[in-house]
């Protein structure tokens, strides 16, 4: 049986009673009726498709413009998990964050962001959009009592729900409404969080960007972005992605959208087992910083309790008292651990933001961001949690 794209409806859950995160994971989206009875939507590889009369060029049905029918059911999916009007596909988590950022943008504008970014947030607000005459303002999210009226100009603020890798949580509701009593565009990469810890819709964000990449997708194998939130700001980004040529493969799709279904169960799992850890570094004489704002004594646990429930996502960072060195001998003599970038997957990585995330950062800024060479990243995977810490202490065992 052959279904036309006219003919294909998507499932909504929910109705008058809401549907829980893992539901709307798993059916949220989904065509209706299922398309050759398949309960898992087939892929559809085709780069081209026939076109509908009077369409114009951005509604022509081709690979490049992500219409095809598999992009458009993982829309529908992500837009009801992030709870927003609509929601948009790209070929990486920058994707998303350049595409956004070059929409609302232009030469002349400012752009408001937040004082402690993912690296390639930073290196690309430092680099390309500073040399095509747009500003760079930065303010403090977690100081609401520091932040100016906005400069003539400004256009966009732009922070992160869970800052990469400081992991800190600014006062977000005030930076949705600072945003919108000065009518600017409000974006926020909540790769960190997830749909699942917060909605950041629901704390009155224009936009949201997500690298797929990591949890959405959460095994590892391939990389993608999204944007989320207000269809009219969705649209012109989309036409803008259109130009630039960041779409999704069909195939990569479709291991999106494998990886949704399970990000709730995940996203649980790899919180506590940050939580152990964390607990773990902080008593240690080895280490003089850990950042997790799932403990207590992290200086935004109340925001982490008001925002997400008391859980602070997968990732946490902690500072190695005797230096890069050690940092870099930890980093690199795990058993369970693999000395990678990235996060949010079923493996738990470790790796020195200095030489990784934040290596095209300049040394100075990035000190200063709160990444000092002697900072080791953790992304916690699903393994079990006294498996991970016992690997942690033997090898911080053998100098202490």
């Amino acid at each position: 049986m052959v279904h036309s794209r006219q003919s294909i409806i998507f499932r909504e859950t929910g109705g008058l009673t809401m549907a829980g995160d893992q539901t709307e994971l798993i059916h949220a989206g989904e065509p209706d009726p299922r398309i050759g009875g398949a309960v898992v939507p087939p892929i559809f590889q085709s780069a081209t498709f026939e076109q509908i009369p009077g369409s114009g060029y951005h509604d022509g049905r081709y690979i490049r413009l992500s219409n095809t029918p598999t992009h458009d059911h993982l829309h529908q999916k992500l837009a009801s998990i992030c709870g927003t009007e609509s929601a948009l596909v790209s070929s990486s988590g920058m994707a998303a964050i350049t595409s956004t950022l070059l929409t609302l943008l232009g030469s002349g504008d400012t752009v408001i962001a937040q004082d402690r970014l993912y690296g390639g947030t930073e290196s690309f607000l430092s680099g390309e959009v500073q040399r095509w005459g747009i500003d760079v303002q930065r303010f403090d999210a977690c100081s609401p009592g520091t932040w100016q009226d906005p400069p003539a100009g400004a256009k966009v603020v732009y922070c992160e729900v869970i800052t990469n890798p400081t992991c800190r949580i600014g006062d977000l509701r005030a930076v949705a409404a600072w945003a919108r009593e000065h009518g600017l565009v409000s974006v926020i990469d909540a790769t960190f969080a997830t749909p699942v810890l917060v909605k950041p819709a629901e704390l009155g964000f224009d936009i949201e960007v997500h690298s797929a990449t990591k949890s959405m997708n959460g095994h590892g194998d391939i990389c993608a972005g999204v944007i989320a939130g207000k269809a009219k700001l969705v649209h012109e980004v989309h036409h803008c992605l259109n130009h630039l040529g960041g779409h999704l493969d069909a195939h990569a799709c479709f291991l999106l959208h494998r990886g949704l279904r399970t990000m709730a169960l995940r996203v649980e799992r790899q919180c506590q087992n940050a939580l152990a850890i964390s607990r773990f570094l902080e008593g240690h004489e080895a280490v003089s910083l850990v950042n997790y704002a799932g403990l207590e004594s992290h200086p935004d646990h109340h925001r982490c309790v008001e925002l997400m429930g008391g859980r602070a996502g997968g990732v946490l960072s902690f500072d190695v008292a005797a230096g890069a060195e050690e940092a870099e001998r930890i980093a690199t003599s795990m058993r369970y651990m693999a000395t990678a970038p990235s996060m949010g997957g079923v493996e738990t990585l470790i790796i020195r933001p200095a030489s990784s995330s934040h290596a095209a950062v300049d040394p100075q800024v990035r000190r200063a961001m709160g990444v000092p060479d002697s900072l080791v990243r953790i992304g916690c995977g699903v393994e079990d949690a006294a498996d991970l810490v016992a690997d942690l202490a033997a090898v911080m065992g053998e100098r202490v």
